[in-house]
C-alpha cells in the first residue's frame, strides 16, 4: 500500500457524516459548544498515592460531579502572629473603608467575611488558567475554618465552582491579597466559561495589598505576603514551597496521579489564608491604636502619619510624625521634617514649625529649598522683615537646580514682590 492509499484510508476513517453527529448530539449548537468547552478528564496512570491518602479531606458529590475538599479548624485561642483569633475579632474594622476609599466597607465585619486565596495553573492569569485550588477561610462560632476545594482533574472544575458559588452566597465581604486584580477576575472568568452566575465581582473586597503598601512600603524589601508574614508578623513557615513551583507541581500531578508533591500546596495555601487573617488584624490595630500596635520602624510611623493627615485626623498624624523623626534614618528624615513642619504650620503651631525649618537649614542631607521658602514666608507675613525674607529666597534660588524652571520662576516672582514691599516699607 503506497502513501496516497494510506492517507485516503485514514481520511475515510476520520470522517463522520454530519447527519450522524447531529443525531447523536441533537443538533443543538449550545449543547455542542458546551461539550467542546467542558474540560475532559485527563488519562493518567493508576493513582498509587491518591490525594485523600495524604491530605485530610473528603470527596464531595454535587449535581455537577465530584471534587475533593480539605478542611481544618482552628480554635479561638489560636495565635498566628501577635494576636489570637478572638483578639482579631475584637478590633474595630472602621479603618477598612478609609484605607480603600470604599464606602461599602464601612460595615465590614470579619464574621461576615470570606478570606479567599487561589492556587492556579499559571501566574499570569488569562482564559487558559485554571484555579485548581480555592482556599476559603471564615470565622465559625468561636473558631476559624479553612476549606480548600481541590480539582483532582480538570473535569472537576464545575463541581468546585458550584460549591464555591454556594459559599460565596453565604458571605457579605471578601478579604484577599491582590485578589482585586488576580484571584477575583480569574474566578469570574472561570464562572463565565462554565456558564455559571456569580456575585464574586460585586462583593465588597478588602484587598490587603493596598493598605499594606500604604503602611509598609519602604519598611521592607517588598510588600509580598510572605515578606510581611516573616518580617512584620515574625512568623516562619516550615518546609514550604515557592509559589512559582506550584503550577508545574499540579501539571505533574495531573499526568501521574502521584500526590506526594502536590499535597504540600495545601499547607502553602492554608498558611496564606492564616497570614491574611493576621495581617488584616495588624492593619486595623495599627490604624486604630498605633500606640498599642507599637510600630517598629520610623517609616511605619511616617506612613501612618500621612494616612491620618489625608483622612483629616491631625491629632493622630502629628505624634506619628514626631516618633518617625526619632526612629527614621537620615535618608527619610528630610521628608519627615517637611511633613511635620507643614503639620505644625497648618495647626497653628507656627513657632514649632519655625524651629524645625531652622533645624532643616543645618541638615547635612538637604534635598531642596523647602525650609528657606517657608522661612521667607514666615518673615514676610508674620514679622514683616522683608530683608531677611529676600535673603531666604536667595538661598532657595541657590539650591534649586536649573532644570526646575517653574520653581525658579515662582521664586523670582516672590523676590520681586518682596523687593517692592521693602521699598514701600522704607518710604514710609
Amino acid at each position: 500500500m503506497d502513501l496516497r492509499e494510506r492517507l485516503k484510508q485514514l481520511s475515510s476513517i476520520s470522517k463522520t457524516p454530519t447527519a450522524s453527529i447531529e443525531s447523536e448530539e441533537g443538533g443543538d449548537l449550545r449543547g455542542r459548544l458546551d461539550r467542546l468547552l467542558r474540560p475532559e478528564k485527563v488519562y493518567r496512570k493508576r493513582e498509587l498515592f491518591p490525594i485523600d491518602k495524604l491530605v485530610d479531606g473528603k470527596v464531595i458529590s454535587t449535581p455537577e460531579g465530584e471534587t475533593f475538599q480539605a478542611e481544618e479548624y482552628f480554635p479561638s485561642h489560636f495565635r498566628y502572629g501577635e494576636m489570637t483569633l478572638t483578639e482579631i475579632l475584637d478590633i474595630p474594622t472602621y479603618p477598612a473603608h478609609l484605607l480603600l476609599r470604599d464606602e461599602r466597607l464601612k460595615e465590614l465585619d470579619f464574621r461576615k467575611a470570606l478570606f479567599l486565596d487561589t492556587e492556579t495553573t499559571g501566574l499570569s492569569g488569562g482564559t487558559g488558567t485554571f484555579a485548581f485550588m480555592v482556599g476559603l477561610g471564615f470565622f465559625q462560632g468561636d473558631g476559624f475554618v479553612v476549606h480548600q476545594l481541590f480539582m483532582r482533574d480538570y473535569s472537576e472544575e464545575r463541581a468546585s465552582l458550584s460549591i464555591l458559588q454556594e459559599i460565596l452566597d453565604s458571605f457579605q465581604f471578601l478579604v484577599t491579597f491582590n485578589g482585586r486584580h488576580y484571584d477575583i477576575p480569574l474566578l469570574e472568568t472561570r464562572f463565565i466559561l462554565s456558564r455559571k452566575h456569580s456575585k464574586i465581582r460585586q462583593m465588597p473586597n478588602f484587598d490587603l495589598l493596598y493598605p499594606s503598601r500604604k503602611i509598609w512600603k519602604g519598611a521592607y524589601e517588598n510588600c509580598r505576603l510572605v515578606t510581611l508574614e516573616t518580617r512584620l508578623l515574625g512568623m516562619e513557615r516550615e518546609d514550604d514551597i515557592p509559589s512559582e513551583w506550584i503550577p508545574s507541581l499540579y501539571f505533574d500531578y495531573i499526568q501521574t496521579g502521584d500526590a506526594r508533591k502536590i499535597h504540600r500546596v495545601f499547607y502553602h495555601n492554608r498558611m496564606d489564608i492564616l497570614t491574611m487573617v493576621a495581617l488584616a488584624g495588624r492593619i486595623h490595630l495599627i490604624y486604630h491604636d498605633p500606640q498599642a500596635a507599637r510600630p517598629r520602624k520610623g517609616v511605619e510611623h511616617f506612613s501612618l502619619g500621612r494616612l491620618f493627615w489625608d483622612h483629616g485626623d491631625r491629632q493622630k498624624a502629628i505624634p506619628c510624625f514626631e516618633i518617625a523623626l526619632k526612629r527614621c534614618d537620615d535618608e527619610l528624615a528630610w521628608d519627615v521634617m517637611k511633613w511635620l513642619s507643614t503639620a505644625f504650620k497648618k495647626t497653628g503651631e507656627t513657632e514649632k514649625a519655625r524651629s524645625l525649618w531652622e533645624e532643616m537649614m543645618g541638615w547635612p542631607y538637604k534635598r531642596d529649598g523647602h525650609p528657606y521658602i517657608e522661612l521667607a514666608k514666615y518673615h514676610e507675613h508674620r514679622l514683616k522683615e522683608f530683608e531677611k525674607a529676600i535673603a531666604y529666597v536667595d538661598q532657595a534660588l541657590a539650591m534649586t537646580p536649573s532644570h526646575r524652571e517653574k520653581e525658579i520662576e515662582l521664586l523670582l516672582e516672590r523676590k520681586q514682590r518682596l523687593l517692592k514691599k521693602k521699598v514701600g516699607n522704607e518710604a514710609r
